[in-house]
């Protein structure tokens, strides 16, 4: 960065400064900074965050200069956050932050942009106090949100930047009096409009929820919930989420939020099945898949079965979803023109549904407790379509995580002499690969509701075992 002839004096200066911290840069290389002492590397630390807060100060004000003049239009851009995000090659989210930043800075932070420069806030401190006046703006006058910068000022010293926006949040509940009804309205005479604070009407306008398709076989969801849908959620998932019981001494290796994603795919699974759903396109809502004759054969070599939202599928997820799901079936060549449609069909009839929860009770994988209500019917032979309907022998009642790790992680499943079903870890879980089977509904089906009682304890005058 140079600067040219007759440009602004703080240009110059900063000019000059950035070829002085370039230079301290060289002059601080890995040989060299062993030198310093350890009162030396502190000030260090302390001089580059006190710098880095000074350049902050001055980026919230030509940010904000550069919006108010709108730079982006005259160089074709759509918004001050796009053109800042090209001439710095930031990611458009940052490049957003910077400039929602400077304009509340600018406009009601004046003292939090003053005490960035000076070094009494580092930037991200600033940052946290700015969303917060953001926040607060909407529901505060002019001489609440003045109060609520001071405050957030005479606590931040010495505070991170989580809590100066805790802090900020309880100034908006404060500031919204959330709970509180809001003054009559003068054009509803008889009183009857239901009452909405501040606070649940803004989370009402704001709420949103999208899933975006990241291209590799992953999903993101992103949105605002507001407080009632969101402990409707929680309430959901949550129990759905807990970790599986040990089984053999092994915990359920699934982090939470795998967990969490777990539960979510169940509630839906259940609501698809069981649900009072309204009708689209004619028909009750179902996974609609399209897949060639030789994909659904379990040839490889063929493109994989796509959904009628655009996903695509695998051969094991479409084996596992075909094994208990409302199917529609659509002959297709590989191209994907459709050669002939059937009607729906379900893999398990209401008949054999009950004879498997006569049978499984629930999931049969080991120590899952999973009734049958969330269970699917997997088939342990895959379905050919010219063999009809499958009988109940080779169907068995599995959850999803279980009928996951049958589709995709090699386990097995097989009928036992006595007409229980068992399944058969892959050789990597278990060398042997001896049949396991789910206790727990094995103790309902025998009539033990609860398990046997502990022996008594000796009595003393009982000899003890050495």
């Amino acid at each position: 960065m140079s600067a040219g002839v007759g440009t602004h004096p703080a240009l110059a200066t900063i000019a000059s400064a950035v070829e002085d911290v370039r230079k301290v840069a060289a002059m601080l290389t890995a040989d060299e900074a062993w030198t310093f002492t350890d009162a030396d590397l502190e000030l260090m630390v302390r001089a580059q965050s006190e710098l880095d807060s000074a350049v902050a100060a001055v980026g919230v004000r030509a940010v904000r200069e550069a919006d108010v003049r709108g730079l982006s239009l005259a160089d074709g851009k759509i918004s001050t956050g796009v053109w800042l995000a090209r001439k710095l090659d930031l990611h458009p989210a940052e490049a957003r932050q910077r400039v929602q930043d400077a304009d509340i800075l600018s406009r009601k932070g004046t003292a939090t942009v003053e005490a960035l420069a000076s070094g009494e806030l580092n930037r991200d401190q600033a940052r946290a106090v700015a969303r917060s006046l953001r926040k607060i703006e909407p529901v505060g006058s002019a001489a609440e949100l003045a109060d609520a910068e001071t405050f957030l000022l005479a606590k931040s010293r010495g505070a991170d930047p989580s809590a100066i926006l805790r802090l900020g949040r309880h100034i908006e509940e404060v500031i919204d009096e959330d709970g509180k009804p809001p003054a009559p309205d003068p054009d509803d005479p008889t009183g009857d409009a239901p009452a909405e604070s501040k606070r649940a009407a803004r989370a009402q306008r704001k709420r949103s929820l999208t899933i975006t398709d990241l291209g590799n076989g992953l999903h993101r969801i992103r949105g605002e919930l507001t407080d009632e849908v969101a402990a409707l959620v929680k309430a959901a998932l949550d129990p759905l989420a807990a970790p599986r019981p040990a089984v053999n001494g092994l915990r359920d290796e699934r982090s939470a939020p795998q967990r969490r994603h777990d539960a979510l795919g169940d509630v839906f699974r259940q609501f698809l099945r069981f649900g009072d759903l309204p009708a689209a396109h004619g028909v009750r809502p179902h996974l609609h898949v399209t897949a060639s004759v030789e994909t659904m054969a379990g040839d490889t070599g063929h493109p994989f079965a796509r959904t009628a939202t655009g996903e695509d599928l695998d051969i094991a997820t479409l084996q596992r979803i075909a094994c208990d799901a409302g199917i529609t079936p659509i002959v297709a060549t590989t191209l994907g023109v459709p050669l002939a449609m059937g009607r729906e069909v379900r893999t398990a009839t209401p008949a054999q549904w009950a004879a498997l929860v006569a049978r499984d009770i629930g999931c049969i994988g080991d120590g899952c407790t999973r009734p049958a209500a969330w269970c699917e019917a997997h088939h342990i032979e895959w379905w050919d379509r010219d063999e009809g309907p499958t009988d109940v022998d080779k169907m068995v009642l599995v959850c999803s995580h279980e009928h996951y790790l049958i589709h995709h992680q090699g386990w097995g499943v097989r009928m036992a002499e006595d007409g229980h079903p068992e399944m058969i870890p892959p050789t990597w879980v278990d060398p042997e690969q001896r049949p396991r089977r789910n206790a727990h509904w094995q103790l309902v089906r025998d009539g033990l509701k609860i398990p046997p009682e502990e022996p008594d304890p000796p009595s003393p005058e009982s000899p003890r075992r050495e």
